[in-house]
């Protein structure tokens, strides 16, 4: 087995930027039917959510939101309201959830890259 160098650390990476885009170009994924626990642990990080919102964590926001979500079925139905991304708007720099969403998987993405 060859030793990792800087080249084959970033030829991992990129192959796992590869691996998420083809995910995401598939025509059945839709932000909204992402994971909730991929989503608590992938994408709305503690430094995303301190950079982009008024909140220290992914759980804080959903607590401050008046909603109950503890599982997948809440979560959905919670994120298709009005209510949700008023809360959005009002504690964050994004016009709504997908975008906040949109935004967390780009910088996902940049993370990854980074070496």
């Amino acid at each position: 087995m060859e030793p990792d160098t800087k080249d084959s650390k970033l030829k991992k990476r990129l192959d796992n930027i590869h691996k998420d885009i083809d995910v995401m170009k598939d025509n059945k994924f839709r932000l909204s039917e992402v994971n909730l626990d991929y989503i608590k642990k992938e994408l709305l990080t503690t430094d995303f959510m301190e950079k982009h919102t008024n909140f220290k964590n992914f759980e804080e926001m959903i607590k401050s939101s008046g909603f109950k979500i503890e599982n997948e079925i809440e979560f959905k139905d919670a994120t298709e309201t009005l209510k949700w991304n008023e809360h959005i708007v009002k504690n964050s720099n994004f016009k709504n959830w997908k975008e906040m969403l949109r935004t967390s998987v780009i910088e996902r993405a940049s993370r990854k890259l980074t070496l």
